[in-house]
């Protein structure tokens, strides 16, 4: 039977609980839908459209198309083509040897210079054919470059992910002396060597004053479990390292130590330490072998000649990296609490990057002397230089570890990495989020229509102690862009047609079934009153939180018959691409939830 239910939240809203400084969006047409503005366009490219021989280098407005994953969606399409086409071309763009990651670029012209000093804020959405990462800088036009430093790298998957970052304006990203100005971002593209294609939708630049610096509240410890965190960030967790003679960053191994406790290690390379060069012929293409594969020659890292020592292992050859969810910016404080050893007395230098190899500033806390024993690092109440914060995307500390030059192993265990917790936003808390569905009723139907969301994940992140209490007691929902409002689960909660939480003249009305711990499933009748909700999907999100710690559902809310099945869709079955939850491709749907070309589904 249908009910009507109390909304706390509803207070809040009317309230201006919620309300933020103003943002000014300098972006026109940022979700690619519609006619384009004739006076004005806010994306440019130098790309590659087709990624062939001989293809020159198109300077214009950037390609607007169909999503390849739902034609119902446009977004723009940038082509980078890759190095072995571009070294077939007489127009390659290269910095020293290798192809210039600005080979290929997209552009966010904004509709107004940015003056210096101001407070930054890009919101997009973004996906590419291949994982990988782009650099951004500030221009003024379109390719009139000022500073190599903008929002850092930003890391890309093959789905589409949004992605929020912030700048303050500084004089050199502006070029105020030489009245060159700040309008434009870029993204360096060619990041790939063998090329890429990216996909850009939703896009906001929106600028306001600075705010002024938060008050200090108290440490917010960001490594939950302190050695032993491994929350994921981006494409890493807290421990990263990378041993010189492997090259590439992994999670951090855990060792037991010789006093039976766990500790990080990273192992460094020597004078026998050797890397892998690719081989190209005279004109720039690589050299195959007969399996059609390219092929290395292997190159001494470290050469003696003549009893003098040319060292070309740089310290930065073998790195380790701790990385939290904040970022900090200029001015901010922060807390590191640490231990360090190594099999051989050693230096490390340490530095500042955003993710781990995105190099900030060459000096984070100094140079340490470590020695065979365990050594406590205290560095409090550290305050962040401009330099070191990389315009507010500093959240890594790195660790030079071959600055001795020969192999060793390096030890590392951490207390904390703190910020202030009044710095810290409610996104960098989010520990983990995962994408399912409910059901609507169709309007005026009598009956509710009922889903089910598994908690068995959410409370595996948060480390609840009770089922129950997470839910009746820690639940928000999205009551905004980037805002929650917090509710009363028990009494049952309104929503408005754009996902939002709204007050009780709203037709959609949400019913929750009592829980218990030893069932992990929240079963959710919702009712529906109105013809907004007819025949469409509506995007929310539920969230949950457990000691400061949050969790996010993304929530499509789908017509009933949709939910239940899919033996009504109409699409030719070459024309399907499956995914199921953990965003991999199937060829067949069988017994669960999917995304089914674009569109979430149940198959029973």
């Amino acid at each position: 039977m249908k009910k009507f239910f109390t909304l706390i939240a509803a207070a809040l809203l009317s309230s201006g609980a919620f309300a933020q400084a103003e943002w000014q969006d300098l972006v026109v047409n940022g979700n690619m839908e519609g006619e384009q503005n004739p006076e004005w366009s806010c994306f440019w490219t130098h790309d590659f459209p087709e990624g062939t021989v001989g293809e020159p280098q198109r300077q214009g407005f950037a390609d607007i198309v169909e999503d390849p994953a739902d034609p119902t969606n446009h977004c723009a399409r940038v082509v980078a083509r890759s190095e072995e086409v571009a070294r077939a071309n007489e127009n390659i763009i290269l910095n020293g040897e290798n192809l210039a990651s600005w080979d290929c670029q997209f552009f966010i012209y904004a509709t107004d210079t940015i003056p210096q000093g101001k407070e930054l804020r890009m919101t997009i959405r973004v996906k590419a054919e291949k994982e990988g990462s782009f650099e951004t800088q500030a221009h003024y036009a379109p390719g009139d470059y000022n500073h190599y430093q903008l929002f850092g790298n930003i890391n890309v998957t093959t789905e589409w992910q949004k992605i929020q970052v912030t700048a303050t304006i500084s004089a050199d990203m502006t070029q105020a002396a030489k009245d060159k100005r700040m309008q434009s971002v870029a993204f360096n593209l060619s990041t790939n060597v063998e090329g890429n294609t990216f996909y850009f939708d939703d896009v906001k630049l929106e600028i306001r004053d600075p705010k002024g610096p938060e008050e200090f509240t108290g440490w917010f410890n960001m490594l939950r479990h302190e050695t032993l965190s491994a929350d994921k960030i981006g494409n890493y967790t807290n421990f990263t390292g990378r041993d010189g003679a492997i090259g590439s960053d992994v999670q951090a191994r855990i060792v037991t130590d010789t006093d039976g406790q766990p500790a990080l290690n990273v192992t460094s390379v020597g004078w026998n330490a050797s890397r892998k060069d690719q081989v190209f012929d005279e004109e720039g293409n690589p050299v195959l072998d007969e399996e059609g594969n390219p092929t290395y020659n292997e190159v001494n890292m470290w050469i003696k000649e003549n009893g003098d020592t040319v060292t070309n292992i740089d310290n930065w050859q073998t790195q380790f990296f701790v990385t939290v969810p904040h970022k900090f910016t200029a001015n901010s404080k922060y807390r590191l609490v640490m231990w360090a050893r190594a099999d051989k007395p050693a230096q490390i230098e340490s530095q500042t990057h955003a993710m781990p190899g995105s190099y900030i500033y060459w000096q984070g806390v100094g140079n340490l002397d470590l020695t065979e024993e365990w050594q406590r690092f205290e560095f409090d109440d550290q305050t962040v230089s401009s330099d070191q914060s990389g315009n507010g995307s500093f959240q890594t500390m790195a660790f030079n570890c071959n600055v001795l030059k020969e192999i060793n192993n390096y030890y590392f265990r951490f207390e904390e990495f703190s910020a202030n917790a009044a710095d810290v936003t409610e996104a960098e808390r989010v520990l983990a989020s995962e994408t399912t569905a409910l059901p609507v009723p169709e309007p005026g139907k009598q009956e509710g229509a009922t889903g089910t969301i598994n908690f068995d994940n959410c409370i595996a992140m948060l480390e609840s102690n009770s089922f129950e209490n997470l839910v009746n007691e820690n639940m928000t929902v999205q009551s905004g862009e980037d805002t929650f409002g917090s509710i009363d689960p028990t009494a049952g909660f309104y929503l408005a047609d754009n996902g939002w939480l709204a007050n009780s003249e709203t037709p959609m009305i949400f019913e929750m079934e009592e829980v218990n711990d030893s069932d992990p499933n929240l079963n959710i009748t919702i009712y529906n009153d109105g013809e907004s909700f007819a025949n469409k999907t509506v995007e929310t999100k539920f969230r949950y939180s457990y000691n400061n710690w949050f969790y996010v559902f993304n929530v499509t809310l789908m017509p009933e018959d949709k939910y239940t099945g899919i033996d009504e869709v109409k699409v030719p079955a070459s024309q399907n691409v499956i995914y199921d939850l953990s965003g991999r491709r199937v060829q067949k749907a069988t017994k669960g939830l999917y995304i089914i070309n674009g569109k979430k589904y149940v198959v029973k």
